[in-house]
This record gives structure tokens, C-alpha cells and sequence, in this order.
């Protein structure tokens, strides 16, 4: 090899680190009840999110509701949120949002057992800044999840809904 080769190589291998490696969103929704784990695609939920139309893979899931939850269920997957995202970054690193995500990474978490605080807070600060001009979705969340699936705990999220006083 001549010296020019040698050169060339060193600097593509020096350079290699720096191109851009593609960012891990969530692509699943794992729905855990118990030892069962029912997978739904963010997919699946966009296309009902924006067309109303519900695909095979989400009528499992969709027979479960009745016609109002699961209008409710569009309505909250459509609605827009416009927020300064730097400042809601910093609203996020309060003592108590932090334990409120805290309560909330129980149910929805990177893998069954691990609190899911960090990676909501992430997901939640990465589409408060990335958000198009009309405001960001709860698709938009899912879609910067920073793991390929988001965990659900639904028996928790069951017994919270139960004992909220909302």
C-alpha cells in the first residue's frame, strides 16, 4: 500500500464514528397482563389516530371498548399540545413532576420491572422541541420513546385509574 492509500484509510476510519447511526423509537406497545404480553404496533394506533379506521391488528384490542372509549380513546390520540420546550424541559426536572413520572414509569417502562421515569421524560422533551408548528401528539411521545417497545403494566394502570381521584 503507498502512502496515500494509508492516509486515505486512516481518515475514513477516523471519520466513521460520525455518521449518524438511526435513532430507536418505539414501534410496540407491549401490553402486559400478568405472564401474557399482547404486542400493538404505534402503527396500528396512528392509522386509527388519523383515519379512524381500525386495522386487524387493533381490533383485538378495540373489542375490548365500547363506540365512547373508543372515541375518547381517537379524540386524546389526535389532540395537539403546544409547548416551549425548553421550558418544559425544566417543568419536567421539578421535585414533583419528577415524582409523578416516577409513578408513571411503573406502568409505562423500557422493559417489564424497570421504571420507565427516564425514558418518558425523554420522550416527552424530545417531542415538546421536535414538535411540527401546529403541536405535538401522544403518537409524537411513542414515536420519540427512546427503546424499540414501551412496556405497559396494565393491571397497575388498572388499580391507579381505580384509586385516582381524578
Amino acid at each position: 500500500m503507498n502512502y496515500l492509500t494509508r492516509i486515505c484509510l486512516g481518515i475514513s476510519f477516523a471519520l466513521i464514528p460520525l455518521i449518524p447511526r438511526p435513532v430507536l423509537s418505539a414501534e410496540t406497545l407491549y401490553f402486559i397482563y400478568g405472564p401474557l404480553k399482547f404486542p400493538l404496533s404505534v402503527e396500528s394506533l396512528e392509522i386509527y389516530a388519523e383515519e379512524g379506521r381500525i386495522t386487524k391488528e387493533f381490533a383485538f384490542f378495540a373489542s375490548q371498548f365500547d363506540e365512547k372509549t373508543l372515541t375518547e380513546l381517537r379524540e386524546t390520540l389526535r389532540k395537539r399540545h403546544k409547548i416551549n420546550g425548553v421550558k418544559f424541559s425544566r417543568l419536567l426536572k421539578t421535585p414533583l413532576m419528577e415524582d409523578l413520572l416516577k409513578s408513571m414509569g411503573e406502568i409505562f417502562s423500557t422493559h417489564p420491572n424497570h421504571n420507565g421515569f427516564y425514558a418518558i421524560r425523554g420522550a416527552l422533551i424530545s417531542a415538546a422541541i421536535n414538535q411540527p408548528e401546529e403541536g405535538w401528539t401522544a403518537i409524537d411521545i411513542m414515536k420519540a420513546f427512546p427503546t424499540e417497545g414501551i412496556s405497559i403494566d396494565t393491571e397497575l394502570a388498572t388499580k391507579m385509574m381505580q384509586n385516582s381521584q381524578f
